[in-house]
C-alpha cells in the first residue's frame, strides 16, 4: 500500500480526492500528559497513552510513517495528518480506490 510523493503531488495538481489511496480508519496511540496522578500503572503503561482514531485517504505509507488526507479545498489545498507507523495499532480499510474511467471510454466515439 506504499504511495510515492509523486502521487501526493497529483492530488495537489489535479484537485482529486479519493483517487490515490483507500479511505482508512487508523487507531493509534498518542503521548498523553496526566497531571496530579497518584498512581502509575507500571505493569501496563500503555494505559496512560491516549487512544486516537483518524479517518482519511491513505496517500503515503512507508516503514516510518503514514499520511492521511483528511480535508480538501480547491482554495486551501489539503489538510493532512502524519502518523508515526510505530504508533499505529490498527489500519482498517473502509473503502478501496475506485478505478478511474478514461474520458474516451465514457464518451461515444464521434
Amino acid at each position: 500500500m506504499e504511495k510515492s510523493s509523486k502521487e501526493y503531488r497529483y492530488i495537489m495538481n489535479e484537485k482529486t480526492f479519493g483517487s490515490v489511496g483507500p479511505i482508512v480508519r487508523v487507531k493509534w496511540y498518542d503521548a498523553a500528559t496526566q497531571i496530579k496522578t497518584h498512581t502509575v500503572n507500571g505493569k501496563n503503561p500503555e494505559e496512560h497513552l491516549a487512544m486516537c482514531e483518524s479517518v482519511g485517504e491513505l496517500i503515503v505509507e512507508d516503514r516510518k510513517a503514514l499520511i492521511l488526507v483528511q480535508h480538501w479545498s480547491d482554495t486551501d489545498g489539503v489538510d493532512i495528518m502524519a502518523i508515526p507507523k510505530d504508533w499505529c495499532q490498527d489500519i482498517e480499510v473502509l473503502k478501496e480506490v475506485e478505478k478511474c474511467i478514461s474520458e474516451n471510454s465514457e464518451s461515444p466515439q464521434e
